[in-house]
């Protein structure tokens, strides 16, 4: 699993408190920007979907998954302040039993959606750290 880390004011959310997955919950736009920006690089994506922690979007390619879940770090009202909020990104491909009993590690692809999810960011002037967990 990779993790990026960064603190942004660009992805803040343009729907009410009570419109997000919980409070403090935020994630939407930066997955729905993720998703368009990754389709330039012939990286297809589905939409955003949501999940108590936040929102993350799939990659599929044959049998192999992958998630790209966004979340924010923030209390109820911090994304409309105006200020910067850190974000969390994790690419990661779920594993499976049969996987994890053959030994096998991620497929290379997990790696090359990571570096492209830093590239775009920091294309869009947002300062990462990327981090293999």
């Amino acid at each position: 699993m990779w993790r990026i880390e960064f603190s942004s004011d660009k992805f803040m959310p343009y729907l009410p408190e009570s419109a997000q997955q919980n409070p403090g919950a935020y994630g939407f736009e930066l997955a729905h920007w993720l998703s368009m920006q990754l389709a330039t690089r012939c990286i297809a994506t589905g939409y955003p979907l949501g999940e108590d922690w936040g929102w993350f979007i799939e990659y599929f390619e044959g049998e192999l998954e992958v998630m790209i879940g966004c979340q924010s770090e923030a209390r109820e009202g911090d994304g409309y302040t105006g200020s910067p909020i850190n974000w969390r990104i994790f690419v990661r491909q779920p594993g499976s039993l049969k996987r994890r009993l053959r030994g096998r590690g991620p497929s290379p692809k997990v790696e090359e959606i990571a570096l492209a999810v830093v590239s775009v960011l920091e294309e869009g002037g947002v300062c990462v750290v990327l981090t293999e967990a």
